[in-house]
């Protein structure tokens, strides 16, 4: 088999962490929880200028945001000037539901508010003037169906009218996000990016249906409803397989995710190619089991069906593998990362699947090496 190779162009990445490296920004005065988070910024340029990826996923912590929004800005400002420095694309995740609803809850309940959703669209106006053209690509909204589900698909008696408000506001967020954006920089990249670890075909059109309404103004998930068709660049693809052969991930394994991934990546690829006329950008992939072999054989696995994808025409345009270290939640270490890090939050090295990636990235290919992985 001859090596398998990208297009020239092809982003490579990896997501920041879902939470700080030094713990919860919330602790502490002011002064002392800025002093943390700069610190974290700092050590993750540390960390990156050791890897060849040419592109970087972070989100916005919100706590910081609300806390004070012109420092806040002016960091993230600084920390993104830093990645351009080292030739790193930043791609700027402005809103992030995993993020909030871990973090800051009550954050979650000014989206169902029309009133309270100009909160949020001033401080993006703040963020977007602040970053004018150093930021080419945002996710505007992430895991917004994950989202909803919590919200409203844990019980069996749906509130359709409750829902269909949310829906409604939550385009609306959109719409005066991308508003914002494209009026400080026309040349940016819109987006939304969702989360497709479904373990049943069906769950599929509930996964497509926010996308549907911004693309398309319509969804069949939403029937009775129309909606106004949205300004949007590319699609986020997460396809993260949250199984695991360890006892010590199960309780928090089953808060992130409702099953196992029966529906692989390439399916996904091809279903979105076939609905959406739209580049799409792997925004996250992961796999939490322990075994660096079987780290690897996923890793390179999922490269391929990208790669074949391509072949067959897909509009891929990057690879952002999730995350840059391990993440220690609620007691539980995911052992997820790029890089190790010790008990007390302190990184030992690359695992062995994260060199394989960066001999991918640096051959812009998957070579006869890694090919054996390949099932």
């Amino acid at each position: 088999m001859e090596n398998v190779d990208f297009p020239k162009s092809f982003l490579w990445g990896v997501n920041s962490p879902f939470l700080s490296f030094l713990g919860n920004s919330r602790e502490g005065s002011k002064k002392q929880i800025f002093e943390n988070v700069e610190k974290d910024l700092e050590e993750q340029l540390s960390f990156l200028e050791k890897l060849k990826i040419n592109s970087f996923r972070f989100h916005l912590n919100w706590d910081l945001l609300f806390l004070d929004t012109f420092y806040s800005c002016a960091m993230y400002n600084n920390f993104i000037e830093q990645l351009r420095k080292k030739e790193i694309e930043p791609i700027v995740n402005l809103i992030d539901f995993d993020f909030l609803s871990y973090n800051k809850r009550e954050a979650i309940d000014n989206i169902e508010s029309e009133e309270k959703i100009s909160i949020f669209i001033e401080i993006i106006e703040k963020i977007v003037s602040t970053f004018k053209y150093n930021v080419q690509y945002y996710i505007v909204l992430n895991h917004t169906t994950e989202y909803l589900k919590r919200r409203f698909f844990k019980v069996t008696d749906v509130d359709n009218l409750a829902l269909h408000e949310t829906v409604q506001n939550l385009l609306n967020l959109y719409d005066k996000s991308v508003q914002i954006i494209k009026s400080i920089n026309p040349y940016a990249k819109v987006s939304v990016s969702e989360e497709f670890n479904v373990d049943e075909e069906d769950q599929l059109d509930l996964v497509f249906s926010f996308i549907d309404v911004i693309v398309r103004g319509e969804s069949p998930f939403f029937e009775k409803i129309a909606f106004k068709k949205s300004d949007i660049d590319f699609i986020g693809i997460n396809f993260n397989d949250f199984t695991s052969n360890s006892e010590e991930y199960i309780s928090l394994i089953r808060e992130l995710s409702d099953g196992k991934n029966n529906i692989d990546l390439d399916e996904v690829i091809k279903r979105c190619s076939s609905k959406y006329n739209l580049p799409f950008l792997i925004t996250e992939n992961i796999a939490t089991g322990e075994d660096d072999s079987l780290k690897s054989r996923y890793l390179v696995n999922n490269l391929y069906k990208i790669n074949q994808s391509l072949e067959n025409n897909a509009k891929i345009f990057g690879y952002i593998y999730n995350s840059l270290s391990d993440v220690k939640i609620n007691n539980h270490l995911l052992k997820t990362g790029l890089y190790r890090i010790d008990d007390k939050n302190r990184y030992i090295s690359l695992r062995n699947f994260a060199k394989i990636y960066l001999n991918i990235i640096e051959d812009n290919g998957i070579n006869e090496r890694y090919l054996k992985y390949i099932d």
